[in-house]
C-alpha cells in the first residue's frame, strides 16, 4: 500500500461519518478550533504569575515554537498541498481558507510547546501536551480540514527543530531570559511594585 493510500485509508477512518453524534461534533471542533486558545491564556497567566524557572520555560517553548512554525509555513508555502475539502474528499465541519495542508500548524504549535517541556525538566508535562496535541491531531482529521500525514509531519518536524536546537538554548538561555525580563520588568513595572505581577 502506497503512503498516498494510507493516508486516504486513515483519513476516512477517523474523519466525522455522515451521522456522527452532535456531541462529539462540538468536541471534536472545540479540540480543533478553541483549545489553541486556552493554552495561550493558560500559558500568559503562567508568564504572569510564574517564577523565572516556569518563565524560561515558557520563553524556550515561545522560541522553538516560532521557528517551528516558521518552517512549516514555508514548507506549506513551496510545496503546496491541497485540504481533504479542496479534493472533495470526507465531511468538512469548520470552515477553512484552502491554505497548504502539510504540514498542520496546530500541530506544529502543539507539538513544538510539548517537546519543549519533554526535553526538560518538565518532562512529565512534557508526555501530557504529547498526548494533548494527538488530541488536537485527531480533531483536525476528524473536521476535515487535514490528512493524517499532515499531523505526522508537523510532529515530526516539531521533534526535529527541538533536538536540534537544545544546544544552542542550554547555551543562551540564560542570557535570552535576562533579555526578555528586563523587558517584562518594563512594561510591568507598576504591575509588578503592586503584586500583581511577578
Amino acid at each position: 500500500m502506497s503512503i498516498e493510500s494510507l493516508n486516504l485509508s486513515l483519513f476516512q477512518l477517523l474523519n466525522a461519518p455522515d451521522q456522527a453524534s452532535p456531541l462529539m461534533v462540538h468536541y471534536a471542533i472545540f479540540i480543533a478550533n478553541d483549545l489553541i486558545y486556552l493554552l495561550i491564556l493558560i500559558f500568559a497567566i503562567m508568564w504572569l504569575r510564574g517564577n523565572n524557572q516556569i518563565k524560561k520555560q515558557i520563553l524556550k517553548a515561545f522560541i522553538f515554537t516560532c521557528l517551528t512554525l516558521t518552517i512549516s509555513q514555508l514548507i506549506s508555502h513551496f510545496f503546496y498541498s491541497p485540504r481533504p475539502f479542496v479534493m472533495e474528499v470526507g465531511q468538512t465541519l469548520i470552515q477553512h481558507k484552502p491554505t497548504g495542508s502539510f504540514p498542520s500548524n496546530h500541530m506544529t504549535i502543539f507539538s513544538s510547546i510539548a517537546f519543549a517541556y519533554y526535553f526538560s525538566s518538565y518532562r512529565q508535562v512534557g508526555k501530557l501536551l504529547i498526548a494533548v496535541a494527538w488530541l488536537v491531531a485527531w480533531s483536525r482529521v476528524y473536521v476535515g480540514v487535514h490528512f493524517p500525514i499532515d499531523m505526522f509531519g508537523a510532529f515530526f518536524l516539531a521533534l526535529f527543530v527541538n533536538i536540534s536546537g537544545l544546544t544552542l538554548w542550554n547555551k543562551y538561555k540564560e542570557v535570552i531570559l535576562n533579555f526578555v525580563l528586563w523587558i517584562h520588568q518594563k512594561i510591568f513595572k507598576s504591575l509588578i511594585q503592586k503584586g500583581y505581577v511577578k
